[in-house]
């Protein structure tokens, strides 16, 4: 995260504890906040979208955003975080992944109901949109849309300990997909990633939904080793070799 977009967002947040960008515990409306800190709503959406990483605020699709409840300390914490997100660690964290995700996706075939399956397909129709019109924003959002979809998964294994376990792992990986977003714009987009993450997000509803435990969890450990190998791929330089990698197994599993 550049020294810019890290001024702006403390600068929104010293905003938010004066109230002066809210009412009625709501965010003023991001063409509001763009005029009133005199900024593109590109560079406003990608502020609030780190805002909402890091638990500052909630954005709630079609009710807006909310303020969250993070205290100013862990805020500046994670601001700092934000800044470094070295490749070795992007391995940790996948296994870390691996090992709660795959179980889950497993538990949430076997336990779903018809509230999580809503929820589940809500977020994956969003990224088929995001998708399908080839959305400007379509990397910050699509970071937006896969940490809901993702959690959907994980409350749909109704294992509360679980979920709050995952959250922490969530925070930490949204946290650092946001700044390696930030730093090494220059080597995205995937040309092809849209439809990979779609299609294998897909996958793991596809399995959820028919309530096949083993291919779900399958589906959601090969879909986290394809995003390591992605993100790998971005912080070594190597992004379309990666890419290109990825593309002959998902042809291959086609």
């Amino acid at each position: 995260m550049n020294d810019v977009k890290r001024e702006l967002i403390r600068q929104i947040y010293t905003a938010l504890q004066a109230g002066d960008i809210t009412k009625n515990g709501m965010l003023l409306p991001e063409r509001e906040l763009a005029e009133y800190f005199q900024v593109k709503r590109s560079f406003m959406r990608e502020a609030l979208i780190a805002l909402e990483a890091l638990g500052i605020i909630d954005i709630r699709e079609r009710q807006g955003m909310f303020v969250g409840g993070k205290g100013t300390r862990n805020v500046l914490d994670s601001l700092n975080l934000l800044t470094v997100w070295p490749s070795d660690a992007i391995a940790q964290v996948f296994e870390l992944r691996t090992m709660i995700e795959g179980p889950t996706a497993a538990f949430a075939a076997l336990r779903r109901n018809e509230r999580n399956m809503a929820k589940i397909q809500g977020a994956l129709e969003q990224l088929y949109s995001l998708r399908e019109n080839n959305h400007p924003e379509i990397g910050s959002l699509g970071v937006q849309y896969n940490a809901i979809l993702h959690t959907a998964i994980v409350e749909a294994a109704h294992n509360p300990v679980l979920l709050r376990v995952y959250e922490g792992t969530s925070r930490l990986y949204t946290e650092g997909i946001v700044s390696v977003g930030n730093r090494e714009r220059e080597k995205l987009p995937y040309e092809k990633w849209p439809d990979q993450v779609y299609s294998e997000h897909r996958n793991i509803v596809n399995a959820i939904r028919r309530g096949d435990p083993e291919e779900a969890r399958t589906m959601a450990v090969r879909h986290l080793e394809n995003s390591r190998d992605r993100i790998q791929g971005i912080l070594s330089g190597t992004a379309r070799e990666a890419d290109q990698k990825i593309t002959s197994s998902f042809r291959r599993q086609e």
